[in-house]
């Protein structure tokens, strides 16, 4: 499976990162100061090297291993290294929120945290029951839940998370480049990108007959409106959000967490989706999927016959 390969690459390659930034702070000492815990101890910071280089380094690289081979194992493989990575994140969080001190490793490991959990919860048992058919009901009771569903991931996503990035770029002294008329245009993008993910809802909410959350996915297969265009509307609208919300507070690091929303999506969650849809559709998916791209929008609306 795909998502399987993808998997392997990225544990890999981010068991490689850990054993070189090891190297790094062991053969080039001076580097120890940008990941420093406590202002004047280097203590905190090199007591990490056994947990780091085995659990996080070795550990993210077996995980790989596994996953290319597609042993059964690898789901716990996977577990066991986003635990380690969680709890190091954390507990590197609650230490920089106490000292002041160490705020770029948790700016690099907090992505690090969300790639291997979102992998872990993909090739797992779990993954396999993100995607469940909503029951029926009436269509104002879909309607009621896509609009919940909504009020509460786009205030995490486009809210909370962006005032906690913002919040630590302010520790770390990011510049924010600013041009003229930033605001506006940014706001004028913001509204128009969310008119897409509205409009994408509501059609996948009254044709489809289920939500955009995937534990209570359409019943039908929706080729309407947008999605004649485009096969992935919501998450081109979503990842236009967040660029709009990076733009309007000039922060690279919020525009760097809206890609990486994008690539989380390409990488891991679109080939699940697409395994799903393809078991419950059939050759209509098939048609869909071969006549309309993911990401470009079609000059014409594509229809099935």
């Amino acid at each position: 499976m795909k998502i399987r390969q993808n998997a392997a690459v990225y544990f890999a390659m981010q068991g490689i990162a850990v054993i070189a930034w090891w190297f790094l702070l062991v053969f080039v000492p001076t580097s120890r100061k940008y990941f420093q815990l406590e202002n004047n101890s280097e203590t905190s910071l090199l007591a990490f090297w056994l947990a780091d280089l085995s659990l996080l380094g070795i550990g993210s690289i077996a995980a790989a291993g596994l996953c290319f081979r597609a042993s059964r194992h690898a789901p716990a493989a996977l577990w066991l290294v986003v635990g380690a990575i969680s709890y190091a994140t954390f507990y590197c969080l609650a230490f920089a929120w106490l000292t002041d001190a160490g705020w770029l490793g948790v700016t690099l490991m907090f992505p690090a945290m969300i790639w291997s959990g979102n992998f872990a919860v993909a090739l797992s048992p779990v993954g396999n029951l993100m995607f469940r058919q909503s029951k029926e009901s009436s269509t104002g009771w879909i309607m009621t839940k896509t609009l919940i569903q909504i009020v509460v991931v786009w205030t995490l996503i486009l809210v909370v998370f962006p005032y906690f990035i913002i919040t630590v770029e302010d520790k770390l002294g990011v510049i924010r480049p600013t041009f003229p008329f930033q605001k506006i245009i940014a706001g004028i993008s913001f509204f128009g990108i969310s008119f897409v993910g509205l409009g994408s809802s509501y059609t996948m909410s009254k044709i489809g007959r289920g939500t955009p959350l995937p534990l209570d996915a359409t019943k039908k297969l929706v080729v309407a409106g947008t999605y004649s265009y485009v096969r992935n509307p919501m998450a081109i609208s979503g990842i236009g959000q967040g660029i709009a919300i990076a733009l309007f507070l000039s922060s690279p690091l919020v525009l760097v967490y809206a890609l990486m929303g994008g690539f989380i999506w390409q990488f891991i969650f679109r080939p699940l989706e697409e395994e799903n849809l393809r078991e419950k559709f059939g050759a209509d998916y098939e048609n869909y999927r071969k006549n309309v791209r993911c990401w470009i929008p079609n000059r014409r609306a594509f229809r099935l016959k």
